[in-house]
């Protein structure tokens, strides 16, 4: 079901871990340009909209002048890059015999294995049957022009993709127009408005038994899919994929529209009023139908939700230079309300599987209907000013007030202020001939956090609970009236520095954020009726370098130019007042089972007990006590820290290479120092799955003799039974250098445009991930973000989705 408390809402049921991307509807065509905000004098301004920073995207507009026409197609294909290992049928059903001859003492064969219904004959490879070769391709057409008066731009965009596991199918339909009118030199107004279809045929990503890699590696290799007559068998708890994809219903369709209108004058020189109203209107509709031979009955679920967001910004802008200063000063108001709806119907038990709809279930399992909604208002200003082209100075001050905090606390006052020098403007410098520019700068400000849900201050019930067949409603949320703005406190030392005519080019930026006022979920004891709480819980610090380093190698016909990007960053929680403490005193919040946000520590710190491995002289596999001793049971007591998810490093190369009309392009990312915990591997990798789920190859290599350096325990050690249980055993260093893109194109000479009656042609290829070099095992995937989107779960996997390698040619023409 869809929870309308959750602020960053995906406005889907999720598919295992994974829902659907809220930015899915984004044309990358339609897009001028991407500016990413960090610096604390840069997102204050946004106030609680930019907390984690801004990402200011700018869509294409047209230009006075002739029309110009672009057309743009590319086509490819999309290739699994990490396939799992798993037996065979016959390695299974032998490892099986293998174990039940050396715990019983006993000849026991593959024959017996069948025979005492352990496991059947056959043989079917699920991984193969789910992992196919996947599409893309992408259309677009855009026209664009105008006059002095009127400018504008329409584009419209057909994108389609079939992904490498079956059973997922995107299409997507954008279109975009964008006016711009001056109705006087002092006037002018404007639209930009968006409107997306996106309709996605979906069967599960990860984590659930319904996601067709997830089910081929934990399905058992003797299982078929198909009976002696050719019809689809129910394969059980895990699930037939081959036929929820071919009989079942899931499709989920997003609509969209966004869109703004704005009225711009000029009051007098150098004096501008604007007033901007926006809106994003959302409509997601959800139709699953599962038919009886994957669920016995049949089930189905019908959803729509709808949220209405609407936004108005009224400024007044003053922009003046006279003599050596320049002055810009801005101040408004915004509002911003987001009304959300929800309306869900399931059933089960139907007649016939040619009944396709909810209301012909004989069983009403879900009739649910809520609505939410949030609401922002905000005053803001800035001042900026600078004085000879080399002092710079800015100040701004912002004012939200949130629907979601607690009477006496839902407005939040932010501010930043900057100052800059241009050192190479002094004349002792401009003398230097290799310094072509030089600027020192530095920023301080405050932003604020509400993204907690909708009502967490109020104390909230729940009604549809029947007490003596009389109806009631029940506590449902604990009130905290205290709850409050989570703050940011951020500084930003930056040097910007170019040589050589800006042949080189060097950014270098520390900064140090404190957070105040966490906004946590809090474990309360169950005496209270609640198992957590919201509240303003802890203190977390981020400090950190960011480095860009762009040079022009070669400039001449035969151009050469790199771009390196290099991010440190240490995360530390500070504070946490009132978390429940652990035996050693700490203070701490646990996240998932297998990480806390530990005082002292990262916010995402693994907590496990640590593996040791497999005693070659006695076959027992070893774990360490909370003190290093060796141990064959270790209890919950023994769990120690050893690694967080937070990378220590992260970064990226580019190197591109142009000459003439062709232009070669390269790029290298890498990741460092940061842990990942395949929580997928204490199924795969444990032996006491051997008759319920498929296993991986490598429990094959299991001690039989003293001196065995095996990778698993005897079969009949006493830790045979407790070798997958969750330990380090699962996790990896997911450090990684990968290569993302290669891109080759060719820009046909003017001379043979001009006699193909264009304006521009250009024919490009691609290539992404075709490179992973990781110390983690080939078949895993380093790159996880988290399961659930829980940012307490980061750097978790369950069977994540591998990313794509993928191969794609396209042709750009322009009119």
């Amino acid at each position: 079901m869809n929870d309308a408390n959750d602020p960053n809402n995906p406005y889907s049921t999720a598919q295992g871990a994974v829902a659907l991307n809220p930015l899915q509807e984004l044309n990358p065509n339609e897009i001028e340009s991407i500016t990413v905000l960090k610096d604390a004098s840069a997102t204050a301004i946004y106030g609680s909209r930019g907390s984690n920073g801004v990402i200011v995207i700018t869509t294409k507009k047209g230009k006075a002048g002739k029309t110009r026409v672009n057309f743009d197609f590319y086509t490819g294909v999309q290739d699994i890059n990490n396939r799992r290992p798993t037996m065979t049928a016959d390695q299974h059903r032998q490892y099986i015999a293998d174990i039940v001859s050396a715990q019983n003492g006993i000849d026991y064969t593959v024959q017996d294995v069948i025979d005492d219904g352990l496991a059947t004959e056959g043989s079917f490879d699920w991984p193969d049957a789910v992992i196919q070769q996947g599409s893309v391709s992408n259309a677009n057409f855009s026209i664009s022009g105008g006059d002095e008066k009127t400018q504008y731009f329409l584009s419209g965009t057909r994108f389609t993709q079939d992904a490498y596991a079956i059973g997922n199918e995107i299409e997507r339909l954008n279109t975009r127009l964008n006016i711009l009118h001056n109705i006087t030199d002092k006037l002018r107004v404007g639209t930009n408005i968006g409107i997306a279809k996106v309709e996605n045929d979906r069967i599960g990503a990860d984590n659930n038994t319904f996601a067709p890699l997830t089910s081929s590696y934990l399905q058992l290799p003797w299982v078929l899919p198909y009976d002696e007559n050719g019809a689809y068998t129910n394969t059980g708890f895990v699930a037939n994929v081959l036929a929820i994809e071919d009989l079942d219903k899931n499709l989920n369709v997003n609509r969209r529209l966004t869109g703004n209108a704005y009225f711009e004058y000029d009051i007098v020189p150098g004096l501008t009023f604007k007033t901007d109203f926006g809106t994003d209107q959302i409509q997601v509709e959800e139709n699953a139908r599962s038919v009886e031979i994957v669920s016995p009955g049949g089930t189905a679920f019908y959803q729509i939700t709808q949220d209405n967001k609407w936004l108005n910004t009224t400024t007044l802008n003053l922009d003046k230079t006279f003599s050596n200063h320049y002055v810009n000063v801005i101040g408004g108001y915004s509002y911003e309300q987001s009304n959300f709806s929800n309306i869900a119907v399931a059933g089960s038990g139907f007649l016939s599987d040619d009944l396709p709809n909810t209301a012909s279930a004989s069983t009403p399992t879900i009739t649910n209907n809520n609505a939410s909604g949030w609401r922002l208002n905000s005053l803001f200003g800035r001042a900026s000013y600078r004085y000879a082209t080399k002092y710079l100075a800015e100040f701004s001050l912002r004012r939200d007030g949130s629907s979601r905090f607690g009477e006496g606390n839902k407005f939040g006052v932010f501010y930043a202020g900057s100052l800059g020098y241009i050192l190479s403007e002094e004349a002792f410098l401009k003398d230097i001939d290799a310094i072509s520019f030089l600027k020192l700068s530095t920023s301080y400000g405050t932003t604020g956090n509400d993204q907690i849900g909708n009502f967490p201050s109020l104390g909230l019930y729940q009604a549809g609970n029947d007490y003596n067949n009389v109806p009631g409603i029940v506590p449902f949320q604990a009130s905290n009236p205290q709850l409050s703005w989570e703050e940011t406190a951020q500084l930003d030392i930056t040097m910007n520095l170019g040589l050589f005519n800006d042949r080189i080019t060097l950014e270098t930026s520390f900064y140090d954020k404190t957070t105040n006022g966490l906004l946590l979920n809090v474990p309360v004891p169950y005496t209270t009726g609640f198992v957590s709480i919201t509240q303003n819980a802890g203190e977390m610090k981020n400090t950190g370098l960011d480095i860009l380093l762009n040079t022009k190698n070669l400039d001449g016909d035969f151009k050469w130019e790199t771009s390196f990007n290099l991010g440190l960053l240490n995360n530390e929680v500070t504070a946490l007042p009132g978390a429940t403490e652990d035996a050693d005193g700490r203070q701490f919040v646990a996240g998932t089972a297998s990480q806390r946000a530990i005082v002292g520590h990262s916010v995402n710190t693994f907590y496990l007990i640590r593996y040791s491995g497999v005693n070659p002289e006695t076959g027992d596999a070893e774990w360490l006590t909370k003190d290093g001793e060796i141990t064959t049971s270790p209890t919950a007591a023994d769990r120690v820290i050893v690694g967080s998810a937070i990378p220590d490093l992260t970064g990226g190369l580019t190197n591109t290479f142009s000459y003439k009309g062709i232009a070669l392009s390269a790029q290298l990312t890498f990741v460092q120092g940061n842990s990942v915990m395949y929580d997928d591997l204490r199924f795969t990798d444990n032996p006491n799955n051997a008759g319920g789920f498929n296993l991986n190859p490598r429990l094959l290599d299991y001690w039989e003799q003293a001196g065995d350096q095996s990778y698993s325990p005897s079969l009949t050690s006493p830790t045979f039974g407790t070798f997958g249980q969750r330990s380090t055993l699962q996790l990896r260093d997911a450090s990684y250098l990968r290569l993302r893109n290669v891109s080759l194109s060719y820009a046909l000479p003017k001379s043979v445009i001009e006699r193909l009656g264009l304006r521009s042609a250009r024919i490009y290829g691609q290539a992404q991930n075709l490179v992973t070099f990781t110390q983690v095992e080939d078949e895993l995937e380093p790159e996880i973000n988290g399961l659930g989107g829980n940012n307490l779960g980061a750097g978790e996997s369950f069977f994540t989705l591998p990313q794509a390698k993928s191969f794609t040619a396209g042709i750009s023409l322009g009119f």
